[in-house]
């Protein structure tokens, strides 16, 4: 059958809407109160799936190449829906380590596969602005959480926690199995410019190239994972948001998260990724440091928080033109697998930062962690 190649990016897009679902686990957390879970030890649930995501994207992506983008996006489909609708199980038998394997492990393997598939097979298509194609792609990832933080609260107030979580296991699993069966990869390939000969995992994970784009993304995440983890209560409890509008600011999170991505990658195929990184995580790290000096003023902190946001979401979306630049066509998807394992990592490390202190000074630190991102930076260009 022949394929459209915008009706490609549609495909693209539906699937990842269905697992950006996942950036919206913030509205969770005060349903998953009413069985006794603490938020801190929920949260492990969204760490665990995200790390899934990660790590099976590390893995799998060249498995998920192999056989190609409809088998991969089945396989998505299949672990998503289950590690949901066993969600729904875990929460009706009031297991937290149910829900731990569900909603994080099995779930987060659906999410890797899921969200690698539509970016390497929607970039072959657009050869000439990968960084618009990813930038597309992945920002419908970050859509997906503003369309789920609309759902989620009158869907499980309606129909029950237990419910709700089945309910989406099944919608998400349609939309994810109905986008697989459109997804492939063109007929003709068009080869790189210049052939880049096949690397191992060793000479991938040990090259400073590779340790340098690893650490940009890891320390670019950290903050924005963090604030995306307790987005609602953070509205709450930093300038006392009331549920409505917490609600609001999660979604506004994911329209910033979703725009950021677009934005920035298209400005990559204008001015570089190098540039593009710099100049994004020069203005996260202004942002990061004055948001205690704005935290009293509700409109100011929500402002400051959505540039962050934007920056947050541009690194995903850079990144795959960016390593495809460095590495070439042949490696690319290997390379950006082992990359998103800084995803992962940031899962749980940006988190467990933002618990350090109720104070909201935590923020200088992720500051800092911009700042020494920047210093990687000048690193990585003089190794290009």
């Amino acid at each position: 059958m022949e394929r459209n190649k915008y009706i490609m990016v549609f495909a693209g897009m539906i699937m990842q809407l269905s697992i950006g679902s996942i950036y919206a686990y913030s509205k969770w957390i005060d349903p998953l109160k009413e069985l006794n879970w603490e938020a801190h030890d929920t949260k492990t649930a969204f760490s665990l799936a995200i790390c899934f995501l990660g790590l099976t994207a590390a893995f799998m992506g060249k498995f998920a190449q192999k056989v190609g983008p409809t088998k991969a996006g089945n396989i998505g489909a299949f672990f998503l829906c289950i590690g949901l609708i066993g969600s729904s199980l875990a929460v009706s038998l009031k297991s937290i380590e149910l829900f731990y394997m569900t909603f994080g492990v099995l779930q987060g393997i659906g999410l890797g596969f899921g969200y690698v598939v539509p970016v390497y097979t929607v970039v072959k298509w657009f050869p000439d602005k990968p960084g618009l194609a990813s930038g597309i792609i992945i920002m419908s990832f970050a859509l997906g959480s503003l369309l789920a933080s609309f759902i989620i609260s009158p869907l499980y107030t309606s129909v029950g926690l237990s419910k709700a979580f089945l309910i989406l296991g099944i919608v998400y699993g349609i939309c994810m199995l109905l986008s697989a069966l459109y997804l492939a990869n063109p007929m003709i390939q068009n080869p790189s410019k210049e052939q880049s000969l096949a690397l191992t995992a060793k000479e991938i994970v040990f090259d400073p190239r590779f340790i340098a784009l690893w650490l940009l993304l890891f320390l670019n995440v950290c903050g924005g994972i963090a604030i995306i983890s307790k987005a609602a209560l953070l509205g709450e409890e930093v300038v006392g948001m009331s549920a409505s509008q917490a609600t609001l600011f999660v979604a506004i999170i994911g329209l910033f998260n979703g725009l950021g991505r677009l934005f920035w990658s298209s400005i990559s195929d204008k001015i570089g990724c190098w540039l593009t990184f710099m100049i994004f995580l020069t203005v996260n790290m202004i942002c990061f440091a004055i948001i205690p000096f704005v935290a009293s003023n509700s409109t100011s902190f929500q402002i400051v928080t959505y540039i962050i946001i934007a920056g947050y979401g541009a690194g995903f979306s850079t990144m795959p033109s960016f390593v495809k630049s460095i590495y070439g066509a042949d490696n690319y998807g290997q390379v950006l697998g082992y990359i998103l394992t800084a995803w992962s990592a940031a899962a749980f490390v940006g988190p467990i930062l933002l618990e350090l202190t109720h104070e909201i000074t935590i923020f200088y630190l992720f500051s800092l962690l911009i700042g020494i991102a920047l210093l990687v930076g000048f690193w990585l260009k003089k190794l290009i």
